[in-house]
């Protein structure tokens, strides 16, 4: 009898006799209101987010997801352990949903917590292909009076393609709109110039913290919120930080948050008064709504461009408290410019293999060598209006030190395999890269089941990254041991290194990539590999696409009273194809024209190297092959030299100061061993995106003035 209840048991506990939970899901274009403007968004059962996905631990998910627009899309489960043809990664997982099809995904629920779906396809998160999914487990460890899930998001009225052409392009419009960029006059003002001369002379980019200016942002798909509470009451707020570009800031103004889940996984209860999040976390916090009044739980930019609110209770409004607005002359530190360029992968903190291998780090965040020496800055600025991100109390960073695990793990002897991986990037071109290589430029990384896996994680940009593994929970190495947190989303703080661990204990191939969409679109992604694994067919057979590399248009031209001056470019991530052109009449008999075609590859944002032809339309209609390079000088002069098929060179500078936000003196020369030197001077007033104001002097064509359109 006793065997037969114990084959029973099994027999019910089995996925084939698990509670079935099905969902339909519904995809499609729909007009969606945001702040009184009606926009085109893409809907999930006709609403942004989509719907809450709950189930409890031990059930078997079913879920069909019906794609009614006109392009391809998927969803992923993040977060969610699934079987990998499940994963929903497009050409990596299992091939698109196409238009008018159905997919149905089905999956055993192996674990609790919150977590989230969202598309993998594109920019479509962007436009609102994203939800929540709670799953309760067989023991609940808390009672609380309410439970409540928190979707914090961001929104563009413009669509995500053109956003990310006009990063491609170089342009600075964003920060100018959102008050963000960088100047003399903003150095001035922050008693911070030393420091801007100092970044320009190491060849350093203007420091930005969000690449996009967004419209609005969102609480549950509102940009305010309220919710029912009462006084007295514990509720949980499951946040589920779903934004397509920025990081959060949440705060209660009732009182302390504590924490008591991470990514889905228990941690011991932590009190926080200000909890800084990163695209793609989740953590769980209770909170206790006070005696008297409504109370604002707010989620702040973290560029402080903006916010969203969620009110609990009635009466009085009592609101969560401004956060300083970033310094982002000082974010740099002491940098020291040598070990900055000589940093390799693995240069890390003096760590070597064997004390990775053997555990033997610290924790996340750890600066690299060389690389910062905040020292006493939180001090000095603490009572400043701007406030330096991770140094002062004002602006904190992931709270990961203060995470511990509830559950113990012991590695025991399994063989150990290191990863190093560099986050490199550039926010003039807008390439993000691991290990300085694109996805479409990259191989595999290769693991073993069975074996303990360390990815060292090495940031050399100045932005947060977010890094999500598909498939897995990893352990943060956070000085806390045997008892590190689990999370499946980690941020690497600009100009630092974190490490995490896990077991490698799935199977299949599975992504590892940056969760700021825009990031992951250029290229900042990479297959974890398990050694052994064959795809399925339909899989192999569309699995070149997931290494497709975009190419890019953008041209501009200054229509002025003496001149025409332009270029057009077509860029992917390692090449660009240029024409520039240069059309005078002012100052000259007749009319000049002088036109260049190049093919230029890329190799980082300091050099690339050129071939390509010099046309001269005028008295000599000569047409030249030319041969060059260009190089990033000291205080971020551009310069470049080319020979040519004749025996002759040219070499040139061009330096751009932006004297206020949108006010900008440019430089030119360049010397040409037949024309000897051409020079121009302007000033230029950015309008819009796509329209600048310019006043210029050329030695060629003297005095002008026009307009530089951007198309």
């Amino acid at each position: 009898m006793f065997m037969m209840g114990l084959v029973f048991f099994f027999l019910l506990s089995s996925p084939l006799y698990a509670k079935v939970v099905e969902y339909h899901l519904v995809i499609e274009e729909r007009p969606l209101n945001i702040r009184g403007k009606v926009v085109t968004a893409m809907t999930i059962n006709g609403q942004v987010p989509g719907p809450t996905l709950y189930f409890e631990e031990g059930d078997l998910a079913r879920i069909k997801v019906e794609n009614r627009m006109s392009e391809e899309t998927s969803i992923h489960w993040h977060g969610v352990l699934v079987p990998p043809e499940m994963d929903g990664v497009p050409y990596l997982s299992f091939p698109p949903i196409k238009p008018g099809t159905t997919f149905v995904y089905e999956f055993p629920i192996r674990h609790a917590g919150t977590y989230w779906y969202h598309s993998h396809t594109g920019l479509q998160e962007q436009r609102g292909v994203y939800g929540a999914i709670v799953i309760h487990p067989r023991k609940p460890r808390y009672k609380v009076d309410r439970d409540y899930v928190v979707v914090l998001s961001d929104w563009t009225h413009e669509d995500p393609y053109s956003v990310l052409r006009t990063l491609k392009a170089g342009k600075e419009w964003y920060s100018i709109r959102k008050g963000s960029a960088q100047s003399i006059w903003g150095a001035l003002r922050a008693r911070m110039l030393k420091h801007y001369f100092k970044r320009e002379l190491l060849r350093m980019p203007p420091m930005d913290i969000s690449d996009i200016a967004y419209d609005s942002f969102l609480i549950n798909g509102k940009p305010v919120s309220y919710l029912p509470a009462l006084p007295g009451e514990t509720i949980r707020l499951r946040i589920i930080s779903a934004g397509a570009g920025t990081n959060f800031y949440v705060e209660f103004a009732g009182g302390e948050m504590t924490i008591i889940s991470a990514d889905g996984q228990d941690v011991e209860p932590v009190k926080i008064k200000r909890l800084f999040m990163v695209i793609a976390e989740t953590y769980d916090v209770l909170i206790t709504i006070p005696e008297k009044g409504s109370f604002e739980f707010r989620a702040t930019a973290q560029d402080n461009s903006g916010y969203a609110s969620l009110w609990l209770g009635q009466g009085k409004k009592h609101y969560a408290s401004d956060i300083p607005s970033p310094n982002l002359y000082y974010t740099m530190g002491k940098v020291n410019f040598k070990s900055l360029m000589a940093l390799k992968p693995q240069d890390v903190m003096g760590m070597s293999d064997s004390d990775i291998r053997a555990g033997k780090f610290d924790h996340p965040g750890m600066m690299s060598k060389g690389m910062m020496s905040m020292g006493s800055l939180s001090r000095k600025y603490s009572k400043s209006k701007l406030a330096i991100d991770g140094m002062d109390p004002r602006r904190p960073w992931s709270p990961y030190k203060k995470l511990r695990s509830l559950r113990r793990f012991d590695p025991g002897n399994k063989p150990v395999r290191i990863i190093r991986l560099t986050l490199d990037g550039d926010m003039e071109r807008y390439v993000w890269l691991l290990n300085n290589k694109a996805l479409s430029e990259s191989d595999v990384i290769t693991i073993k089941k069975g074996e303990i896996v360390r990815f060292v994680l090495i940031n050399r940009t100045m932005m947060h990254h977010p890094m999500h593994l598909h498939g897995h929970f990893f352990r943060v190495i956070n000085g806390q041991g045997e008892y590190s947190p689990w999370k499946h989303t980690v941020d690497v703080a600009p100009m630092s290194t974190t490490v995490i661990e896990f077991p490698a204990n799935e199977k299949g191939d599975w992504f590892f990539h940056c969760h700021i969409l825009y990031h992951l679109e250029s290229g900042m992604a990479r297959v974890v590999h398990y050694k052994g694994y064959v795809p399925s067919p339909e899989v192999r057979r569309v699995r070149k696409n997931l290494y497709h590399d975009r190419w890019y248009f953008w041209a501009e031209n200054t229509f002025a009273t003496n001149m025409l001056e332009g270029y057009l470019n077509f860029s992917n991530t390692r090449w660009n194809l240029k024409t520039f052109w240069e059309i005078g009449w002012q100052g000259v008999e007749e009319t000049e024209r002088e036109y260049i075609f190049w093919i230029e590859r890329y190799f980082n944002r300091f050099f690339t190297l050129f071939l390509g032809a010099d046309i001269l339309a005028n008295e000599e209609d000569k047409t030249r092959a030319i041969v060059g390079l260009t190089y990033l000088l000291p205080l971020n002069i551009r310069s470049f030299i080319w020979l040519d098929a004749d025996g002759g060179s040219r070499f040139g500078f061009d330096k751009e100061l932006p004297l206020t936000a949108r006010l900008f003196l440019e430089l030119y020369a360049e010397y040409d061993s037949r024309e000897f030197w051409e020079e121009e001077v302007s000033i230029n007033y950015v309008i819009s995106k796509r329209i600048t104001l310019r006043s210029f002097w050329h030695s060629d064509y003297f005095w002008g003035i026009g307009v530089n359109i951007w198309f």
